[in-house]
């Protein structure tokens, strides 16, 4: 996991007949939404445990009978009291991360923003790693449709369609799942539409292409001026709000259809797309002493300051017996992390073809 910076050629090129610019060329940025509407939490530290545990108390038998008139005071009045169900939820909490040893050549050598520039690309795969533990627990959800609803992935012979998208939020409202966003108005300021309350996707950009051909989709650029949007969001259709995110996973020649025109290595070996529409509370994220964001972000320094992500940094001046001159110093990242679908009936799988462009 360590990456060893030893001299400054291991970093950047010698700088021998080059001038070399102050500032330096930035570091991809990866979209990360798969903590968006999560509950998140924090487990205290010395809390004398590893495991969190969510507490869901679920809803109540309709109350349809009348209550009768009291003929005598009485200890409960001759009422029967409900009982409540209590669910509880656990999850152990683990430990992630990653660091760096530059060597003092990488001050010597190259310019002083060298090691902010090796924190913020720490930053950005601390916030990418725990994105992609979150992303895996979404994997284990258990409500799975298949495009076009067929029985396996080797049957799939569609990109996704409107009715997936159906399906899956029919199944949440019948499910009394909880709306991510409320009712958006257009205005008469611009060229805007009404959204109705919506849960939340997310896709690869490669779906997303799919998606915007849908009917009915509508474009970020024409939500309401009094609509808030999400990093990565693109699009709303059929009271799902998406937002794409190049960490989201494929299966790789999944498919061994004979459908031809979709993505893949072959027209026999298509890829298989995994989307997920959910609502709110459906996850669960939780760190060790402080909690983690329920937003999504971009991958960058930015992300430790979001959430429960300590980034370290000891500068090779500081010398000990294990580094006696004082060469080599440590750039980190750790965080304490645990992901959990809290709400089974409140998560949908969609796994489809994705039409080649």
């Amino acid at each position: 996991m360590a990456n060893l910076v030893t001299t400054f050629q291991s970093v950047v090129t010698a700088p021998v007949n080059y001038v070399l610019m102050r500032g330096l060329l930035s570091a991809a940025r990866r979209v990360l939404p798969y903590f968006n509407g999560t509950v998140p939490g924090d487990l205290q530290v010395s809390g004398g445990s590893a495991s969190v545990k969510w507490r869901r108390i679920d809803n109540l038998a309709l109350s349809t009978i009348a209550l009768g008139e009291v003929a005598s005071p009485a200890f409960g009045m001759g009422r029967s009291a409900s009982t409540p169900t209590i669910t509880d939820i656990t999850k152990a909490v683990a430990k992630y991360g990653n660091f760096f040893y530059p060597s003092e050549e990488v001050d010597l050598f190259n310019i002083n923003s060298k090691s902010a520039a090796l924190l913020d690309t720490l930053g950005e795969n601390a916030g990418a790693s725990l994105n992609a533990l979150a992303r895996n627990e979404f994997g284990n959800a258990t409500n799975i449709r298949i495009g076009a609803g067929v029985a396996t992935i080797t049957a799939c012979v569609t990109a996704m369609s409107t009715t997936d998208i159906k399906y899956a939020v029919n199944k949440l409202n019948v499910k009394s799942a909880m709306k991510m966003f409320p009712m958006g108005t257009g205005t008469d300021k611009v060229t805007s539409s009404t959204i109705r309350a919506s849960y939340f996707g997310i896709c690869h950009p490669d779906v997303e292409e799919d998606i915007r051909l849908m009917t009915g989709f509508l474009g970020v650029e024409q939500y309401g001026s009094n609509l808030e949007t999400l990093v990565g969001e693109f699009g709303a259709v059929n009271g799902v709000r998406f937002a794409a995110t190049e960490i989201s996973t494929i299966n790789t020649s999944g498919g061994t259809t004979s459908a031809a025109g979709f993505r893949g290595s072959t027209n026999i070996l298509n890829d298989i797309y995994n989307t997920y529409i959910y609502g709110k509370e459906a996850v669960g994220t939780v760190g060790l002493g402080g909690q983690f964001t329920d937003m999504p972000m971009v991958g960058g320094p930015e992300t430790a300051g979001q959430s429960a992500i300590e980034l370290i940094s000891v500068p090779p001046s500081q010398a000990s017996v294990a580094n006696p001159y004082g060469e080599v110093g440590v750039l980190s990242w750790k965080a304490w992390h645990a992901t959990k679908i809290l709400n089974e009936n409140w998560i949908w799988k969609l796994r489809t073809l994705s039409a080649d462009i």
